[in-house]
């Protein structure tokens, strides 16, 4: 999935770099890419904690969602600490990237992703005759 928002991101990244290089220079166009990289980094950090958890643990999935969220927001915030400080960045286009990415890439994901999830062979998961017969029988028990 975040392959997916990653492949979609280098696709608009640059024209939005370019358009914001045009608007108002160099720092702007910059400005956005360390939107973009940090919106990337935020949704590959959270989805390799929540796939390593969900294979070996699912049932911490709830508090590692909450720390990944946590470690997230605590990481992205030092990294616009470090860039404010070293002045490289006009940092309200950096915000409204980073916000604009992760709703954009999130929303298209759950738009046109989500037809492209389950099984990676495109068949469907089917009921053998045994398993729909045990079904029927334990429905008409109760």
């Amino acid at each position: 999935m975040v392959g997916r928002m990653a492949r979609r991101a280098l696709v608009l990244t640059p024209l939005l770099v370019a358009v914001l290089w045009v608007v108002d220079g160099p720092k702007w166009g910059f400005s956005a890419l360390a939107g973009v990289a940090m919106t990337l980094g935020n949704l590959w950090l959270s989805a390799a904690i929540l796939g390593r958890v969900a294979e070996r643990a699912p049932r911490l999935l709830l508090p590692a969602g909450l720390a990944a969220f946590m470690l997230g927001l605590f990481l992205l915030t030092m990294v616009a600490l470090a860039l404010r400080e070293l002045d490289v960045v006009y940092f309200p286009v950096t915000g409204f990237t980073l916000i604009g990415c992760h709703l954009g890439l999130v929303l298209w994901e759950a738009a046109r992703g989500a037809g492209s999830a389950g099984p990676q062979n495109g068949k469907a998961y089917k009921h053998s005759e045994t398993q729909t017969n045990s079904l029927s029988a334990a429905d008409t028990r109760s």
